[in-house]
């Protein structure tokens, strides 16, 4: 049984991999177009900023995960795995990846989906506010996407506040009531309901705040990035290019500035997966002998 999990897990990695692969080369075939009119040291700043936002990122996640039976390297391994996935596969198709591989390597399912859900909840928060802010001080147009974004986010917070008076009182009416199919339904319902309300608690107990800040640091660095590199072209104006940065991060609609750092960040988690399996490797066997 352990042995088809294994090879259930490896088939999948396999398939999707070559599917991100195929969809990588094709939109970044051409790539000597994303560094024309480029120079020597903003390429060793994008590559700066691009190692350190993917350090706090994974970093961020290594916190979530804290606790967990999971080693470092077997941690860095996964994140420079499923991180290309998630960037490259369309509609956030890569999430559900992330989810499967962090889930198998922790053993609990649940928990790999519950701490790819904060991971993200916490950077589109970040990110929100980054948007905010630039629209208070730029007067930069904000989309009817974004509120709508907003929107669910504070929905999402305030369901999540008032979840155990909910929780409560359907308890206290169902337990009370006469048993029917349909009541031991809605009490199965609540109580998978609350299993996730509790690891989320768990997964966010006393990490919520730095958490946020990690996110909101590593945007900073991000845009911030952007606008030293505008600086050496002033092809744009500094908010359009900023706007428009943020806005393809958004919508999808990749900006060329964001197929550039897109592009550097793929090769490194690609050098540093090798280099750590590498070593994963080589420790193995060092530790047969």
């Amino acid at each position: 049984m352990i042995k088809k999990a294994g090879y259930r897990y490896n088939f999948i990695n396999i398939i999707v991999l070559l599917i991100t692969i195929i969809l990588f080369l094709d939109k970044y075939i051409a790539t000597e177009h994303l560094f024309d009119n480029i120079e020597f040291l903003q390429i060793l700043i994008l590559i700066f900023a691009v190692c350190m936002v993917h350090a706090i990122k994974a970093g961020r996640l290594y916190l979530v995960l804290y606790g967990s039976d999971i080693s470092f390297l077997t941690y860095i391994k996964t994140y420079c795995k499923v991180t290309p996935v998630s960037v490259i596969l369309p509609f956030k198709i890569g999430e559900f990846f992330r989810m499967y591989c962090y889930g198998r390597q922790l053993n609990n399912y649940l928990k790999g989906i519950v701490i790819i859900i904060l991971d993200r909840f916490m950077d589109t928060i970040a990110l929100i506010t980054m948007i905010l802010l630039i629209w208070a001080f730029n007067g930069w147009h904000i989309t009817s996407f974004v509120y709508i974004l907003l929107v669910f986010l504070l929905v999402i917070v305030s369901l999540y506040m008032i979840f155990p008076n909910v929780y409560s009182f359907w308890m206290k009416y169902l337990l009370s009531a006469r048993a029917t199919q349909h009541r031991l339904t809605a009490l199965n319902i609540l109580d998978k309901l609350n299993i996730i309300y509790k690891e989320i608690t768990n997964v966010s107990k006393g990490r919520g705040a730095i958490l946020y800040f990690m996110s909101l640091v590593a945007w900073i660095i991000e845009i911030g990035s952007v606008a030293i590199l505008n600086g050496f072209t002033k092809e744009k104006q500094l908010d359009a290019e900023i706007s428009e940065y943020l806005s393809s991060a958004i919508s999808g609609n990749q900006s060329v500035e964001l197929k550039r750092f897109i592009f550097v960040s793929i090769l490194l988690l690609v050098i540093i997966y090798i280099a750590v399996k590498i070593v994963i490797m080589v420790s193995e066997k060092r530790k047969q002998k």
